[in-house]
């Protein structure tokens, strides 16, 4: 697939409008054949490494990939853990990556944060994880409801990444750039602010959960046919599984807690964000609607956005490289 190619310091910088890739449909059960080749024919994945903070939380995070790759820092969505990202393992080791999986306060093994985490304060947690890690410099990449905190890191610390990538990333924004968004994740995201205890046990309900009943299908019906086709794939359910089981072991607050940010104030100006920012998203997605990414877009002189026409919320799952040729690029 051919994109066009963005380079920091560029005078000629395409607009957004510019930068429309079509995305071909690919058999879902292909990236689960390469990631199981990855962990036969090179190392495991690293999925149960912590570190001990300043404040003396434990944060938790996992690794995939290349052991010594370039570093691409994924931040997972919500709810999330630091398995989210297992099926990038082969992937990554095969392009070269390391892929290091940051779990946010309260989720699977990571403490929680007293009173909560914000958008700006976990920048420190990121800046505390790469200075353990002795990595001065890396490619940051917020994923879904993973965007905010990563563009709030690197307004924070832009001398620590090299770029910044947001794949289908869901932030605070005018509800007007909010145009589009399914109503089931609406419903979900105010009940989250004025009803969290109920948020709180829709998600716990997720756990046993019959994803073939008719209420799991009534919900799909709003979601485009790409994304159905995915959660309905046995391999991804599979992962997205345990992915989920791992984020809510605490129990669902680290997640009501994340999705009552998305209504609040972002905290930070993306017109700050200083690091080269590219935004991958489906024209197609509802849960978090393209008109969030074009928001951002206008707003910081520094991001291009990509539309992945037709795709959405998932098309990352199928297409990786859409993300790793933008990883150690100078």
């Amino acid at each position: 697939m051919q994109l066009a190619r963005l380079r920091k310091g560029s005078s000629s910088r395409p607009k957004s409008a510019d930068l429309v890739a079509p995305v071909p449909a690919v058999i879902v059960e292909s990236a689960a054949r390469v990631h199981h080749a990855g962990m036969a024919d090179g190392l495991p994945p690293q999925t149960a490494r912590t570190v001990v903070l300043a404040d003396g939380r434990r944060m938790s995070w996992a690794e995939y990939g290349s052991a010594d790759g370039a570093p691409l820092v994924m931040l997972h969505g919500t709810p999330g853990s630091r398995l989210q990202f297992q099926w990038m393992h082969g992937l990554a080791a095969g392009a070269g990556i390391r892929v290091i999986a940051p779990e946010r306060p309260g989720y699977g093994a990571s403490d929680r944060m007293p009173g909560g985490i914000t958008f700006a304060g976990y920048a420190d947690d990121l800046r505390q994880l790469l200075d353990h890690l002795g990595l001065p410099i890396v490619t940051l990449c917020g994923a879904s409801g993973g965007g905010g905190f990563a563009l709030a890191a690197a307004i924070a610390h832009p001398e620590r990444f090299d770029r910044l990538i947001l794949v289908s990333a869901a932030l605070p924004v005018p509800r007007a750039a909010r145009r589009g968004m399914a109503l089931p994740v609406r419903l979900l995201l105010f009940l989250a602010r004025y009803a969290p205890g109920l948020a709180g046990r829709l998600l716990a309900a997720q756990l046993s959960a019959d994803p073939d009943s008719a209420v799991s299908r009534a919900g799909k019906r709003f979601m485009p046919t790409s994304d159905r086709r995915l959660l309905d794939a046995p391999e991804w359910r599979r992962w997205f599984d345990e992915d989920f089981r791992e984020a809510l072991e605490q129990g669902p607050g680290a997640a009501v807690h994340d999705l009552a940010l998305g209504g609040g104030p972002l905290g930070v100006d993306p017109a700050d964000l200083a690091v080269e920012t590219v935004l991958l998203h489906g024209t197609e997605d509802v849960n978090v609607p393209i008109g969030i990414a074009r928001w951002v877009a206008a707003h910081a002189s520094s991001a291009h956005l990509i539309e992945q026409r037709g795709s959405g919320h998932l098309f990352s799952l199928e297409h990786p490289q859409l993300i790793f040729e933008w990883v150690g690029r100078s």
